[in-house]
């Protein structure tokens, strides 16, 4: 700026010093005086010029670090919205893992009781066992030992009816709990992927 304000200066005072001397100025000088003035002229155009292709140039650095400005935000945006869902997720598989302990502890008290059923099962088949070697022993005894037989015969059906419902419980829990304990592992396993 300073430079174009000295080149204005110096046209002006050239213009002046050929309005004041024009009379007494021969024709040579009165052309030099022109032709400096056009040589100056020539300078401030091209000093102009220089000066609009740098305010150019300021004009694109400006547009690509408000670009690069905006392409940062978006990825820090991004970045965020991937962290969030990865804790989603995290909580989701802890959440997945403790129904998973609770389902165990209910199959394990499950197989607790199956076990304790075939306890009375087999205690009862022992029982069973007795009775019939008594009733041998004691054949005077028949008709009683006949309705013991019988009264221990239903007794023994209703204790297969229920372990046959207890077996058929306990199988479908596991059935159950094998497919989630699966689903799982196959969601743990794509987390791991992530």
């Amino acid at each position: 700026m300073r430079k174009i304000k000295h080149l204005e200066e110096q046209t002006y005072q050239l213009q002046k010093q050929v309005a004041t001397h024009k009379q007494g100025v021969c024709w040579q000088e009165e052309e030099a005086l022109l032709n400096e003035m056009e040589v100056t002229g020539q300078a401030f155009e091209d000093m102009q010029e220089q000066n609009s292709r740098l305010i150019q140039q300021l004009r694109e650095k400006d547009d690509a670090n408000f670009k690069l400005m905006t392409e940062r935000i978006k990825s820090n945006q991004l970045h965020k919205l991937a962290r969030e869902e990865k804790d989603v997720l995290k909580e989701q598989v802890t959440t997945l893992t403790m129904q998973v302990e609770a389902t165990n502890v209910v199959v394990r008290k499950l197989e607790e009781k199956e076990r304790i059923l075939q306890n009375s099962l087999a205690t009862a088949e022992k029982e069973l066992a007795l009775r019939q070697q008594a009733m041998e022993m004691h054949k005077r005894k028949a008709i009683e030992s006949a309705q013991s037989a019988a009264d221990l015969k239903l007794h023994l059906e209703k204790y297969h009816a229920q372990m046959k419902e207890a077996q058929q419980v306990v199988a479908e829990k596991t059935s159950s709990l094998e497919a989630e304990a699966y689903k799982t592992k196959r969601l743990q396993e794509e987390i791991v992927q992530l």
